[in-house]
């Protein structure tokens, strides 16, 4: 008896800690917009989202500003973002800019660049965009020796593996309805070789 209300009063509380995130941590926004002929093809994007997978993120990652990461690929001068998420068909996204930031997605944004060669960041797009043509689907057991699914960091991580480049990331523990895992946080991207620009 003891154990199931302490079941269902950790649900309530949850429940509660979702509502205040969604209340008072991401107020209503309007639709963000920038001059994206600033983007270059291989630039990182990081969002903050509000969904309950954000609210996992932000809580088990305290000091980030971002839940969420995407990979910019230009199209006949068209940036996109390629970037894994849960979702109807669950196989990674390939969105415009302003369907990848729309107010339901993002309350706030960033780009975030590296200094590698354009080539190689035509490599790791090219490889991005290999990904997103194989169908790759969202990886709900958050399990980086598979290469069949895959998470948000873990598709921007094995895009880079791919074309040849290692980066050093460090994982921390999520623990989410799916139970707890060792995960790449969007915040590890914050950081060198990658650094915030102003695009506007």
């Amino acid at each position: 008896m003891v154990k199931k209300f302490l079941l269902i009063s950790t649900f309530l509380i949850a429940i509660l800690f979702i509502v205040a995130y969604s209340l008072f941590y991401f107020k209503p926004t309007n639709s963000i917009t920038f001059n994206t002929s600033n983007l270059k093809n291989g630039d990182l994007i990081l969002r903050c989202g509000k969904s309950t997978e954000s609210f996992a993120v932000y809580t088990a990652d305290k000091n980030a500003e971002f839940t969420h990461i995407g990979l910019i690929v230009f199209e006949n001068t068209k940036p996109f973002v390629i970037h894994a998420v849960p979702h109807k068909n669950h196989v990674l996204k390939k969105e415009t800019i302003q369907e990848f930031l729309k107010p339901k997605n993002a309350s706030k944004y960033a780009i975030y660049r590296s200094n590698l060669s354009p080539e190689k960041q035509h490599l790791i797009t090219s490889e991005a965009l290999n990904f997103f043509n194989k169908k790759i689907i969202f990886d709900n057991h958050y399990n980086l020796d598979t290469n069949n699914e895959m998470y948000c960091t873990e598709l921007i991580l094995k895009t880079y593996k791919k074309a040849n480049i290692q980066l050093d990331l460090k994982t921390k523990e999520l623990n989410f309805l799916v139970g707890k895992h060792q995960i790449i946080f969007p915040s590890e991207f914050t950081k060198f070789p990658f650094k915030k620009v102003n695009i506007n």
